[in-house]
């Protein structure tokens, strides 16, 4: 997936599973992908049109993707500076643009260990993503500010060990977590504020032991829990 050493990426993912559901996980990085984040506007691969290497971009608006790499390896050579040309139309003036217009690949910024991703600021340890902000051990994710041990998630801040967790704030140890805020150890849960250790509900407040917006007792919640742990993992 990565030409890197994918130990890093997947000591993340196993430590995200063991937090959300409680136990070991036996997916590949590939079968996660393809599990839990298929909707999810990932970088793709694409070849470098300076370098001829692989490259890792979102937007597509034309075929002239270059690395941040190669394209700072340019600036070195000649500070990306042209000798002058004539320019009297704007033909001429567009036809001269193209030569230098590039849409940059693998961009990030004051970021370490970042790998196959794109728009990448201020965050280590970064797989396959796009747009991350201050954050670490992200994965397939995007849209993702000030989060950490997230896995398929997108549009979330302050927010850590989510999976497939949306549009949240100061959420942890989730799974299916949208348009939540404080909101821990729950899965399923829509417009939830406050709740920990829920599951299959929408727009409740302040609760606990929660499913579907009907109150369970722990030992009963807990076993339902389990089932729902089982079929969620489900391999077929």
């Amino acid at each position: 997936m990565f030409n890197v050493d994918n130990n890093k990426a997947k000591e993340i993912v196993d430590a995200v599973f063991k937090d959300v559901f409680g136990v070991n996980n036996s997916f590949t990085l590939e079968k996660v992908k393809e599990k839990f984040a298929f909707d999810i506007p990932l970088p793709q691969r694409i070849g470098c049109i300076l370098s001829g290497k692989d490259t890792w971009v979102v937007s597509k608006e034309n075929n002239k993707i270059a690395s941040q790499k190669a394209l700072e390896e340019e600036f070195k050579k000649s500070e990306w500076m042209r000798k002058k040309e004539e320019i009297s139309s704007i033909g001429d003036l567009l036809r001269c643009w193209n030569k230098i217009n590039y849409v940059t690949g693998d961009k990030n910024l004051n970021s370490q260990d970042v790998f196959g991703s794109d728009g990448v600021y201020t965050s280590a340890s970064v797989f396959n993503s796009h747009a991350v902000f201050k954050s670490k051990n992200i994965i397939y994710s995007y849209k993702i500010f000030d989060c950490n041990y997230m896995i398929a998630c997108r549009d979330n801040e302050s927010s850590t060990f989510g999976i497939r967790m949306r549009e949240s704030v100061n959420c942890s140890s989730g799974f299916e977590i949208s348009w939540c805020e404080k909101v821990s150890r729950s899965m399923y849960v829509h417009d939830g504020v406050d709740i920990y250790e829920c599951m299959f509900c929408s727009h409740i407040r302040s609760k606990k032991y929660c499913i579907a917006n009907m109150q369970f007792s722990k030992d009963e919640y807990f076993k339902i829990k389990k089932q729902v742990i089982e079929w969620i993992l489900d391999s077929s």
